[in-house]
This record gives C-alpha cells, structure tokens and sequence, in this order.
C-alpha cells in the first residue's frame, strides 16, 4: 500500500470523503487521505475504517511499517543563493522541526526514516 496525504483547502474534510483507495497494479494499492487545515492528521486512525474491509483488508494499522524521508540540510559555498551564514542558520534550524512521523501520530516505533541530504 502506498499511502499519500493531502492537505484541502476546507478547515475539516467529513469522514465519508477522508480517504480514496485506487488499485495501481496487483497486489499494490494507493490511498490518499484528505485532511484539513484545521485537522491535526492521524493517519492511523484514518486508515482503520480502509483496512478493516476489502479490496486492501482486513489489515490492522498498528502492525504496520511506515516509511518516511527525512531531510538533513547541508550549508554549502557550492550553490548560488543565500550567504553560507544564512545557510548555516537555516539549517540549525530545520533541524528542530518536527519530525514528520510526529506530525502523523504515527508511534516511532512504527517508523523507518529514510535520509537524504540536501545542500543548499
């Protein structure tokens, strides 16, 4: 299952029109969730209802693995663009954003976070 996320437009997004399940290949399937702007998301228990029937269940979310990216910022004199003191405080501080598996109520101990570098 490759899960997506979406933000709308509409402070809140009903709970009939929260996720859409489409079938890419056999045996992989695509859900998007719709949240709102005003909605804290927590895609496990937006993804209950998906799992618990077919065509992708009966899957418990609480047993799943999730995958996410995770960016370090690098400052760097090779790129054009900001001075290399700005980059520097800029990437001290991305480093305390919040990690996106926080921001999905996902528990950590369900979390696989793939990094990447990004210079700047």
């Amino acid at each position: 299952m490759l899960l997506c996320t979406v933000t709308t437009d509409a402070p809140r997004v009903a709970a009939a029109e929260r996720a859409g399940v489409s079938r890419v290949c056999e045996g992989v399937w695509r859900v998007v969730l719709r949240f709102g702007f005003m909605e804290a998301p927590d895609v496990q228990e937006a993804l209950r209802p998906v799992l618990a029937e077919p065509p992708i269940g009966p899957l418990d979310p609480d047993e799943a693995t999730y995958y996410f990216r995770r960016e370090t910022v690098i400052p760097t004199e090779r790129v054009a663009g900001m001075a290399v003191w700005r980059e520097a405080l800029f990437a001290m501080l991305h480093l305390n954003a919040n990690r996106a598996a926080a921001y999905y109520g996902v528990p950590t101990a369900q979390v696989v976070e793939i990094g990447i570098e990004v210079e700047i």
